[in-house]
């Protein structure tokens, strides 16, 4: 298989101190080293070989991913590794325009609601805390960004106390491991998280107003995950509800009442915090009957129950599910990255997830559908032709 290699710190936007400061390193890391001046010699570089670079910003997360086709060419994608992150330029012109293109990416995704939900949505269920607001940030907050607080941000979470690789590919860990401890990256304190975000309820339902749009909605639950165990038994939980076609939530709101073309589920996770999402589009006029179908179908699971064919057909869909998403070396570097930069002492495998579920009866999962599927746990963010009293 190709080399996929994901440099992961926990340095997102959540520590910003000025909002979208770790996603504006994200673009200077990657655009120009004291070795590859720009952006373009960086790319040429790499992709001489058939690789590719590039990074990413989270609510938690800043990573940098190099991918090598053939082990014998790792040496480029180390040395890549090792410019970007080490050996970065931060000269003003540059700093300039990325804070242009930037502020285009952020004119870019508020002017889909389809992607802004996201977002709103974030701010909403993480509301009080420093994890909730934007990762882009605003135009105000890019335009106050200077040098020398991207180099800041850097020193104080770009190093090995918040940083760990995940690796997949045809290559030797113990090769591997020598080449990346032979980079001098920036060294600092192991990191800690003592304590999980609070839950906050003062505001339920949050809506940007996109006038003669669609709505796009996402209803999202915070769950308080006490052990892995519960992790896998809101998976399927949530496969029962939205994953699928053939899902509690698809069959009633598209097959029987066709107010949506398509709904979704999703498990937010994180080291402290975590929620469980259902996300659909619909007409203006269909948003109420639909948002109360969902919360009529809560009910009717609370009171009956899945039923253990439900519950073995979840267990097959997603236990062999896995081996077709895990087709190739970046799928399991994202499916792993972050247990292995949270629990490095035992992270969690996809055998581990797999055989965790297997085991799963129907009354775990009917308990922690008594757990969270109650409308009053549940926030409301909106996109669209919708205005909120």
């Amino acid at each position: 298989m190709p080399i996929f290699l994901r440099t992961l710190f926990f340095a997102g936007s959540r520590f910003d101190t000025i909002s979208g400061t770790a996603h504006f390193l994200e673009h200077l890391i990657t655009s120009g080293t004291e070795k590859f001046p720009s952006k373009n010699i960086i790319a040429d570089h790499i992709q001489k070989i058939g690789g590719e670079f590039g990074a990413s910003t989270g609510i938690g997360l800043l990573s940098f991913d190099v991918e090598i086709p053939e082990s014998e060419d790792i040496d480029i994608g180390i040395e890549v590794l090792k410019e970007c992150i080490t050996k970065s330029l931060f000269d003003l012109k540059t700093i300039e325009n990325e804070r242009g293109a930037i502020l285009a990416e952020l004119k870019g995704k508020k002017s889909n609601p389809k992607s802004y939900v996201v977002e709103v949505k974030r701010r909403l269920i993480l509301q009080g805390s420093p994890a909730g607001r934007s990762t882009l940030g605003t135009e105000e907050s890019i335009g106050l960004i200077t040098k020398e607080n991207l180099l800041s941000f850097k020193k104080d979470f770009l190093h090995t106390g918040r940083m760990c690789f995940v690796v997949s590919g045809d290559i030797d860990i113990n090769l591997l491991t020598g080449k990346l401890n032979n980079i001098d990256f920036e060294k600092g304190p192991q990191f800690v998280v003592d304590q999980k975000i609070p839950i906050v309820f003062d505001k339920k339902t949050d809506v940007e107003y996109y006038p003669g749009a669609n709505i796009h909605a996402i209803l999202s639950c915070r769950t308080d995950m006490n052990n892995f165990k519960e992790y896998c038994t809101l998976k399927v939980l949530n496969n029962i509800l939205a994953v699928g076609r053939g899902s509690r939530l698809v069959t009633v709101l598209r097959y029987k009442n066709g107010l949506v073309y398509s709904i979704s589920g999703s498990i937010s996770y994180s080291v402290d915090w975590s929620s469980i999402n259902i996300e659909f589009a619909c007409d203006k006029e269909n948003f109420s009957k639909a948002t109360d179908l969902i919360y009529q179908e809560f009910k009717n699971l609370i009171a009956s129950g899945i039923s253990e064919t439900e519950l073995e057909n979840t267990k097959s869909k997603i236990s062999k599910g896995s081996v077709r998403k895990l087709q190739s070396s970046v799928s399991w570097v994202n499916a792993h990255e972050n247990t292995c930069l949270f629990e490095p002492g035992n992270p969690k495998t996809t055998e581990d997830y797999i055989n965790t579920i297997q085991l799963l009866t129907k009354a775990d999962i009917d308990a922690v559908a008594r757990k969270y599927l109650e409308k009053e746990n549940f926030y409301t963010a909106i996109c669209g032709d919708y205005k909120s009293n």
